[in-house]
């Protein structure tokens, strides 16, 4: 059985680069968005349990960042895009996020897919319009299926298939778009697609590759997920149980702040065995060095 919020947040849309450098920061920011959450509840060993699936997607909407290879791209450089480019940054005159946005429909429109990507991102952010998940989804899509498009532009697509948001619900569709973003490390779209396995969303129910995503965005440093793999350690699912494996994640979970994680910690430590323990506390803080390391910035290339 499964249970989600109503509200499906999308806020602060940009398109990012491909830096890793800034992709270490999304990582680092996505940790903060509890308040973005979507919160499912599933039925594991005849408990209710909750069970977390993010539909946060933080985006980095970098117009034109990259000046020498925008120089030699005809459609970047035609008169509409320029204009509307000015518009946007405030080049000789101030920025004016309306007219932006008219000039890059009207070249939208016309069928300039850089247009189109960048529109809809001006409408998920909302840019010169009230933020329409609707139409950003539109026009991100007709990016998408003409081969522009970044891993969080494909996360997005992913998610509001998954979701039926602005779309008819397509669990075929949201898994297509999210493994391409996954393909490319982005990390809601890793978790998404662990909930579709976990669920049997993608036809049939695989814990086992549930279990292998969610890790790959625990050490992330995502702390939902980090109690998702605890949780799937204790149960045994996709995997052996190992109470000491499903400690030591419910302990780096609670050393987050995560409150679900700490209780379930502390009720499994009353059914381990001291030498258990301790190698679960070492496995812990084991766990949170790698973690830790995979947050520092990278420093930046010459």
């Amino acid at each position: 059985m499964l249970y989600a919020s109503t509200s499906f947040f999308y806020q602060n849309i940009f398109f990012l680069n491909k830096s890793r450098q800034r992709k270490s920061f999304v990582v680092r920011f996505f940790q903060d968005l509890s308040k973005w959450h979507l919160i499912h509840t599933s039925f594991l060993l005849h408990m209710q349990i909750p069970f977390f699936l993010f539909y946060s997607i933080l985006i980095g909407f970098n117009l034109f960042s990259c000046l020498p290879s925008i120089a030699g791209n005809k459609e970047i450089r035609s008169p509409v895009m320029v204009q509307a480019y000015r518009y946007y940054k405030g080049l000789g005159q101030p920025a004016n996020y309306p007219k932006a946005l008219r000039l890059y429909l009207q070249a939208a429109n016309g069928g300039n897919v850089e247009a189109q990507f960048i529109v809809g991102g001006m409408y998920f952010k909302g840019q010169g319009t009230d933020p329409n998940q609707r139409e950003g989804f539109k026009w991100l899509l007709r990016a998408a299926q003409q081969g522009k498009f970044s891993p969080e532009s494909l996360a997005i697509i992913g998610s509001m298939y998954l979701q039926g948001t602005g779309v008819p619900q397509n669990y075929q569709e949201a898994r297509k778009y999210l493994q391409q973003a996954a393909d490319l490390d982005d990390l809601s779209a890793k978790k998404n697609l662990a909930f579709m396995y976990y669920n049997g969303l993608v036809g049939k129910v695989d814990y086992s590759r549930a279990l292998e995503l969610y890790t790959a965005v625990a050490l992330q440093g995502d702390n939902a997920a980090q109690n998702n793999v605890g949780l799937m350690y204790v149960n045994g699912l996709g995997t052996d149980v190992d109470r000491v494996q499903a400690y030591a994640w419910y302990s780096l979970a609670a050393s987050q702040g995560n409150a679900g994680s700490m209780v379930a910690r502390n009720n499994l430590m009353i059914q381990m065995s001291w030498e258990e323990l301790n190698r679960a506390q070492a496995l812990s803080v084991k766990l949170f060095k790698e973690v830790e390391n995979a947050r520092e910035p990278l420093p930046a290339t010459p």
